[in-house]
């Protein structure tokens, strides 16, 4: 028993130095490395701080600003990698990772538009639908929002009314506010705005608005504009409003109704009357015989009393015309070698008076005469001066013209000293206005220098409108009121000439 026992110590014995002496194997752990580039699918550009999930392994990365991310120390095996971006959709892709190699993958990301929420349509629109009495250079605002917090862009559309295609557009409009510029007088407008987010567009309500009347305005007059002369109408220098704009248009003579406005033009290379009605609408030629005479800018006409007619000078002709450009028939024949250039009709008396000129500008004579012919009477005659052309007082009475005292000529018609002057038909007496009476004493009131030109009576005959210049006949022109008594002579408008009373 005892020899068993020794037998089985030493066979344990030798099992365990057999097993002291055995290699013991561990299998090592197969890494790799994953790498990769996220860009836009539309150009390729990188795409900076996207989300990227590694799994199973479940880590996460973002990429850099060249669009870059890695993951380092991946056991070998099978992996999904996906990535995410707001306003993209979200992409997965499979990439092996092996202990030998890098794997390298790219991945193009979509804009994902049911991701982006559109913006809300324009609202509280200003002015507020169906206002009125809106300037003719409104500002409109209006309010609009993002969920998503993207940026804003506007198109603004704006219709008058009876117009298919926008009378204005504006695209691209990065505030909510805009400012636009003159809108016509007296007219509706509707206007609708377009939302945009770089993704979405949304159309709101659209609206409406009215402008202001056209104002009324106390003078019309010509103004020098890039070289040609254009009408305007205002009250101050400030409130100008250019109601011409196509040719030359000058000499604007108002209708008697207050309503309408002819002029001269060369719009159409000869010299005709027009007709606009006092806000610049309804623009029509009426004359067919053009109006002609020594100087273009010198020629003057009138309305008839009615308001139905048209007086005009065509060289050694004095023509009237309806204001519809029919019924054109003669009214005066001058003398061989004389030509009108001017004329005035009043309903006292049915009598016209006009300017002949002799040959050249400073040979002048002031007739009256019946529209229904008969001789004409010599009232007034310089035939060493220049004359504007003549206009009849409200009573008839009284003729209103100016002319140069200086008797100065030369070939381009330069006038010295040309004043403001009354002729009283009945006595031929003749009132300087360009000088007042102070004490029984004649005060120039016109500056040394300068000229007095192509008055005009306010239309309850106690006022002249004029232009002052001076005499160099290049200085600037601008226009004058004064008393009928030539009292009170002030500035009314600077840069203008030809002026009427409206």
């Amino acid at each position: 028993m005892r020899y068993l026992i020794v037998v089985l110590g030493i066979l344990a014995n030798l099992v365990l130095l057999w097993g002291c002496e055995e290699d013991t194997f561990v299998e090592p752990r197969q890494v790799g490395s994953v790498r990769g580039q996220v860009l836009l699918n539309t150009d390729r550009q990188p795409v900076r701080d996207a989300l990227v999930r590694l799994s199973p392994a479940g880590r996460i990365t973002e990429t850099d600003s060249t669009g870059n991310f890695r993951f380092d120390s991946v056991l070998a095996g099978k992996y999904t990698i996906q990535v995410t971006k707001e306003g993209f959709r979200s992409e997965v892709v499979t990439v092996e990772s092996d202990q030998s190699l890098i794997a390298v993958v790219t991945v193009l990301l979509v804009n994902d538009r049911a991701q982006n929420r559109p913006p809300t349509a324009a609202s509280q629109p200003s002015p507020a639908p169906g206002a009125t009495q809106v300037p003719i250079r409104p500002i409109l605002r209006w309010k609009a929002t993002d969920p998503n917090r993207d940026t804003l862009t506007y198109d603004v559309l704006l219709f008058r009314e009876g117009s298919t295609t926008p009378t204005r557009s504006y695209t691209g409009v990065r505030q909510d506010t805009l400012v636009v510029d003159n809108l016509a007088y007296n007219a509706t407008y509707y206007w609708q705005v377009i939302v945009k987010d770089g993704v979405n567009t949304v159309n709101s309500d659209v609206w409406s608005f009215r402008t202001i009347p056209f104002p009324d305005f106390a003078y019309v007059f010509a103004r020098r504009i890039d070289g040609r002369y254009q009408i305007f109408t205002a009250n101050t220098d400030r409130d100008a409003i250019q109601l011409t704009s196509v040719g030359s248009n000058w000499r604007p003579i108002v209708s008697p109704n207050r309503e309408q406005i002819a002029f001269i033009s060369n719009a159409e290379t000869d010299l005709h009357l027009y007709i606009m009605n006092r806000d610049g609408s309804g623009l029509r030629r009426v004359t067919n015989v053009p109006v002609a005479g020594l100087s273009a800018t010198d020629l003057s006409f009138c309305w008839s009393p009615d308001g139905t007619q048209l007086l005009y000078p065509s060289n050694d002709k004095l023509y009237a015309v309806r204001t519809d450009g029919t019924g054109l028939r003669l009214v005066g024949q001058a003398a061989p070698g004389q030509t009108f250039a001017g004329c005035d009709w009043t309903g006292v008396g049915n009598r016209i008076i006009a300017r002949i000129t002799n040959g050249n500008l400073y040979n002048n004579n002031l007739l009256l005469f019946s529209p229904d012919g008969g001789q004409p009477d010599l009232v007034f005659s310089r035939p060493n001066s220049r004359v504007s052309n003549p206009v009849f007082s409200v009573d008839g009475r009284q003729v209103l013209f100016s002319y140069d005292v200086s008797d100065f000529s030369n070939e381009q018609g330069r006038q010295l000293d040309a004043r403001l002057t009354l002729l009283t038909l009945a006595t031929g007496e003749l009132v300087d206005l360009s000088t007042l009476r102070v004490n029984n004493q004649n005060v120039n009131v016109k500056p040394t220098g300068t000229n007095d030109l192509d008055p005009r009576f306010s239309p309850n005959g106690s006022r002249v409108i004029f232009t002052n210049t001076d005499n160099t006949g290049t200085g600037q022109r601008n226009v004058f009121v004064l008393d009928i008594t030539g009292g009170n002579r002030t500035q009314a408008l600077s840069q203008a000439e030809m002026p009427y009373w409206r």
